[in-house]
C-alpha cells in the first residue's frame, strides 16, 4: 500500500485560475501561493542557454526562469517542482546555475531512474519519479523503491501501479480528491 503523500495537493502548471489552465505565469503563481498551496508544478523548456515556463511549446512564453527567481525572491515558502519539456538533465543544470540560494526551493522531477545520481550530483534534493513518459507495463517500481525518493507521480488512470510503490504517490492531473494520494491539481485547495 502507498504510503500517503504529505501534501494532498500540488498546483500544476502553478495552478488553475479563471482564464484557463496550464498558464506557467505570475498570475498562477500568485493564486497558487494566496490558496494556500506549498508545492507548484511548472513547465519549463530551454531556450538557448536559458529556461522559459512554459507548457505549450507552440505558444508565447508566459515567464522566463529571471522573473520566476524574481518571484521566489518576494515569495518565501512555495517550492517548485520541475517538469522540463526539454532534455531534463541539460534544463536541471541551468536552473542549478540560475537559482542561488533557492535551489532548496526546487524539487526536480525524473524521468528515468538514471536521472537520479546526476541530480543528486548537482546539489538537489531528492527528487520525485514520474512515470508518465514510461509505456505503461514498464515502470521500474522495484528498482525506485530502493532509492531515497521524494515521491513518484502517475497519471490517474495508472493508480493502481501505487500498491506496488512504498514511496508517497501523488496522482495527476486531478480536480477532485482521492483519499491516500497525493494530487497534481488545477483548482484543489489544499488541506
Amino acid at each position: 500500500m502507498p504510503r500517503r503523500s504529505g501534501r494532498t495537493a500540488c498546483g500544476t502548471c502553478g495552478g488553475g485560475y479563471p482564464s484557463g489552465i496550464y498558464a506557467n505565469d505570475e498570475a498562477s503563481l500568485d493564486a497558487a501561493k494566496a490558496n494556500g498551496f506549498k508545492l507548484i508544478e511548472l513547465d519549463f523548456a530551454q531556450e538557448g542557454d536559458t529556461l522559459v515556463l512554459q507548457h505549450d511549446l507552440s505558444k508565447p512564453v508566459a515567464m522566463s526562469l529571471d522573473d520566476l527567481i524574481r518571484w521566489l525572491d518576494r515569495n518565501p515558502g512555495p517550492k517548485i517542482i520541475t517538469d522540463i519539456k526539454s532534455d531534463n538533465l541539460a534544463g536541471l543544470a541551468i536552473l542549478k546555475a540560475a537559482a542561488g540560494d533557492h535551489l532548496e526551493r526546487f524539487i526536480p522531477q525524473i524521468y528515468s531512474l538514471d536521472e537520479y545520481t546526476p541530480v543528486i550530483a548537482m546539489g538537489f534534493q531528492a527528487p520525485i519519479f514520474t512515470v508518465y513518459r514510461i509505456r505503461p507495463g514498464e515502470e521500474p517500481v522495484a528498482e525506485a523503491n530502493k532509492l531515497p525518493l521524494r515521491a513518484v507521480t502517475m497519471p490517474a488512470e495508472r493508480y493502481q501501479l501505487a500498491d506496488r510503490v512504498t514511496h508517497p504517490v501523488y496522482l495527476h492531473t486531478l480536480n477532485e480528491r482521492v483519499p491516500g494520494f497525493g494530487l497534481y491539481t488545477d483548482f484543489l485547495i489544499p488541506d
